[in-house]
């Protein structure tokens, strides 16, 4: 999965942030996703310009952590975007 990018996100999820939540809304789908601070951070991250690497890089250096404890939680949160078709996968 590392070296696939992922996003932008699809041109029909809207996307709202306040006070650092993000919520989702896919129309097409009629689905709400309230995102936690975590997978906010991860949604931000997925614009197209950034591999899988890069965004667990980021959020390792974001939160302190070692990248290889978050990695595994980092793809999950990236496949169920792509599951949801949030975001694509290029």
């Amino acid at each position: 999965m590392s070296a696939r990018t992922y996003g932008p996100p699809a041109d029909h999820v809207l996307t709202t942030e306040l006070d650092g939540h993000v919520t989702l809304y896919d129309p097409d789908r009629n689905e709400v996703h309230s995102l936690n601070e975590t997978a906010g951070a991860i949604w931000r991250l997925l614009d197209g310009g950034h591999d899988l690497d890069a965004v667990v890089d980021a959020l390792a250096r974001e939160y302190a952590v070692d990248a290889d404890a978050i990695r595994p939680h980092v793809e999950q949160t990236v496949a169920t975007f792509v599951a949801h078709g949030l975001v694509p996968e290029r």
